[in-house]
């Protein structure tokens, strides 16, 4: 039933109400509930109808009260616009931005990354690295890397390349396991007398061809495999991108202050960061660390920012009902009061696609799957283990040795859990790890170890059964690191499976 709003008592403009209600609906991330209008009395139809419109209003209580109060004082014929005008001069960091605001920042804004958007282009195929390589280079503003995002980087790339590097083992593994299991299901097939000698010999023939192609194709993706240990084209790319627009870190007598800041956000659950709470020493802090860094810089300069990220958790986006709606809330209006200026936040294959677009270049479909892709698998990996404690028992520049518990919390094939060397070894140790705990179920499974750099290592866990996952709950493994002579192979051998 059609109300008249002009007969409502509170004289609340539906027209308004409805100008800005795409924007104020976007406040999903706080409690849904019909908002009772306090002004005069609504009762009957008219009364319903007001309320389905007050129920949209899913925002804070600030924007509920200036909402109400504003469409109270309004004359059914407000324009729309004057309306709108009203509301974003105090949401304005809460509507989307205009496609001027856009240009804006993509012209003389700032663009900046986050730490696994520069190691991710160690995971990714060439083209799928060229092109976002490409496109961070073609930003028209000022390119710059905060401290944070630059020491993650140097921590953590040597460790990545080895990894990167050991996938091609790991999948020669899984071929020569498939083998095996093919030569086992063919004698059996061949001692039942019942089914015809053909259906073996034509499964070992089909399935043989395609392993031997499939070991082709392995081997010839590791030797065209870049040796980035070696010479590293990413790093000199990332340094001539980045040359002298590298950030200062903090002072160091506010680090503590900030520090207790970073605690305190993440006891209170404020983003970014609070979801990182397996991680050691003060690397809790560092997606805040990087944020109030990118900030302060954005208020120094008096831009906007282009803020690049392959974080997928909740303490950056919001979500609602398992979808991702837009960058959390909280830091689009910080990013405001703090700074002054607008921030757009762009998951890595976000930013590929709207980059390509602007660069009137086609969309490389390719690269935003595979992007999204690894995105994906290494947020999954990050949420499913924690590495609860490393106890050091023997800690010299010639022997590290100790124990990790780890706590895995949901089933996986196989995970990895990385440790720190200290102090640092003389030269790249050889390291040998034993699993000394783990859940009752665990199925069969193998222990690879390895270690590229003289102050950390990793240690791996893969299931040894097909179709079996790695249970939940502790696992202890002990480790020993020593470097009594220079060890060339930067990774030892893997152990026998169990």
């Amino acid at each position: 039933m059609k109300v008249d709003e002009t007969s409502c008592p509170a004289r609340v403009s539906l027209l308004g109400a409805q100008a800005v209600m795409p924007t104020v609906q976007r406040f999903r991330h706080l409690i849904w509930r019909p908002w009772r209008l306090r002004y005069g009395g609504i009762h009957g139809e008219r009364r319903r109808h007001v309320t389905r419109q007050d129920r949209l209003l899913r925002c804070t209580d600030g924007a509920v009260e200036f909402a109400l109060d504003f469409f109270a004082k309004q004359s059914p014929t407000t324009p729309y616009l004057q309306l709108g005008h009203h509301m974003k001069k105090q949401f304005d960091w809460y509507f989307n931005p205009t496609k001027e605001e856009i240009d804006d920042a993509w012209k003389r804004g700032i663009l900046t990354v986050d730490t696994n958007v520069l190691l991710d282009l160690y995971r990714y195929h060439e083209g799928t690295r060229d092109s976002l390589i490409q496109s961070l280079q073609k930003f028209e503003g000022e390119k710059w890397l905060s401290h944070q995002a630059a020491t993650e980087f140097f921590r953590n790339r040597t460790k990545v390349i080895v990894s990167s590097e050991k996938a091609f083992k790991q999948a020669q593994d899984e071929i020569d396991k498939l083998n095996g299991s093919l030569e086992s299901a063919v004698a059996q097939l061949k001692g039942n007398r019942i089914i015809p000698s053909e259906v073996a010999s034509e499964l070992e023939d089909v399935v043989r061809s395609s392993i031997s192609t499939a070991q082709s194709k392995i081997s010839t993706a590791k030797e065209s495999y870049p040796k980035f240990l070696q010479e590293d084209p990413i790093l000199k790319q990332l340094s001539e991108m980045f040359n002298d627009a590298v950030g200062e870190d903090f002072k160091e007598e506010s680090r503590e202050e900030i520090a207790a800041q970073a605690e305190e956000r993440k006891k209170n659950k404020v983003p970014p960061g609070y979801l990182d709470d397996g991680k050691d020493e003060d690397r809790p802090y560092g997606d805040y660390y990087l944020w109030l860094q990118i900030i302060e810089h954005a208020k120094a300069k008096a831009c906007p920012v282009v803020l690049v990220t392959s974080e997928r958790k909740e303490d950056w986006w919001e979500k609602v009902s398992g979808k991702t709606t837009g960058p959390r809330p909280e830091l689009l209006r910080e990013a405001k009061q703090i700074s002054g200026q607008r921030i757009l936040i762009y998951q890595t294959e976000r930013f590929l696609e709207h980059a390509l677009q602007r660069f009137q270049q086609p969309v490389n479909e390719t690269a935003i799957e595979e992007i999204r892709a690894v995105s994906t698998w290494r947020s999954e990996l990050e949420v499913a283990v924690r590495l609860r404690e490393q106890s050091v028992t023997e800690s010299a520049s010639d022997k590290n040795a100790g124990a990790l518990r780890v706590e895995l919390r949901r089933p996986v094939r196989n995970f990895t859990v990385s440790g720190h060397l200290n102090p640092n070894m003389a030269n790249v140790p050889h390291l040998v790890a034993r699993l000394i705990s783990a859940p009752d179920s665990l199925p069969r499974h193998r222990i690879n170890v390895g270690t590229g750099t003289t102050h950390d290592f990793n240690i791996h866990i893969i299931c040894g059964e097909p179709g079996v996952q790695l249970p939940v709950g502790s696992y202890v493994f002990e480790y020993e690191a020593t470097c009594e002579a220079q060890v060339s192979d930067v990774e030892a051998p893997s152990t026998p499976e169990i």
